[in-house]
């Protein structure tokens, strides 16, 4: 995450330095210099672009982190209530060390990518032992075993969706296609100012902050395992166990 932040911050700066250093000196400077005219509608539009993308993001990345709350809770809810239900059938000694089985998997699922790709396995095999166990029980009748599978798929689901948001491969695309658009809006500002370097150098930079702000937001809130919830859902499951 540190590097993420560094870029967010370091990467539209270099872009302003780029952008305004070839303007003044640059060997493309006697061109984008003749390029007077462009009026200020042109900008406009870019930085309406920019801004509704802008808003795209926060608003994914600010969804990101309450699905990451509610996908946690399910998941331990759902462990809570098949705890319960095993008790009040009398079916404790299947099931327990079963659902122990799972949660133990579960919660070594803390990591992102690879690490979570290589821990799906074995809490998928741990969830169908858990399934095999709760519809092998002799004791269950038909409504109970279907009460308990219904919380277990419960279960699955939001792990599953939780695995799913931690795994996201869309977030650096996203930031670049930011990227992208901020740097198009810097080269805007910079051709409407043609001929005021003062006043060019003064909306770039302050744009530029903008524009590093919504880049280290959307680096912090786009991924919630790893900044606001770094040790779930190993904690929240490690609860969960320590009541069974």
């Amino acid at each position: 995450m540190g590097w993420k932040l560094v870029l967010a911050v370091c990467v539209p700066a270099l872009l302003a330095i780029v952008i305004l250093t070839a303007e003044a000196r640059g060997p493309l400077s006697a061109s984008i210099q003749s390029c007077k005219g462009v009026v200020a509608p042109y900008f406009n539009g870019m930085a309406m672009l920019f801004s509704l993308y802008a808003a795209l993001l926060a608003s994914d990345a600010w969804q990101k982190d309450i699905q990451a709350r509610r996908f946690v809770s399910g998941e331990t809810n759902a462990a809570r209530l098949i705890a319960h239900t095993a008790h009040a059938m009398g079916v404790t000694a299947a099931l327990m060390p079963k659902l122990r089985a799972y949660l133990e998997a579960s919660s070594g699922e803390m990591d992102r990518g690879t690490v979570i790709r290589a821990a799906r396995g074995k809490t998928e095999n741990a969830f169908d032992d858990l399934v095999g166990a709760i519809v092998r029980e002799p004791s269950l009748d038909s409504s109970s075993r279907a009460i308990l599978i219904g919380e277990a798929q419960t279960m699955m689901r939001a792990r599953e969706d939780r695995v799913h948001l931690a795994s996201d491969a869309t977030v650096p695309l996203k930031g670049f296609a930011m990227v992208i658009f901020g740097a198009i809006t810097q080269i805007a500002l910079m051709l409407v100012h043609l001929g005021q370097r003062r006043p060019m150098r003064v909306a770039v930079s302050l744009f530029t902050v903008s524009f590093s702000t919504c880049l280290v937001l959307t680096a912090i809130f786009g991924a919630p395992f790893q900044v606001f919830m770094p040790h779930q859902p190993g904690a929240a499951l490690s609860d969960v166990l320590k009541g069974l």
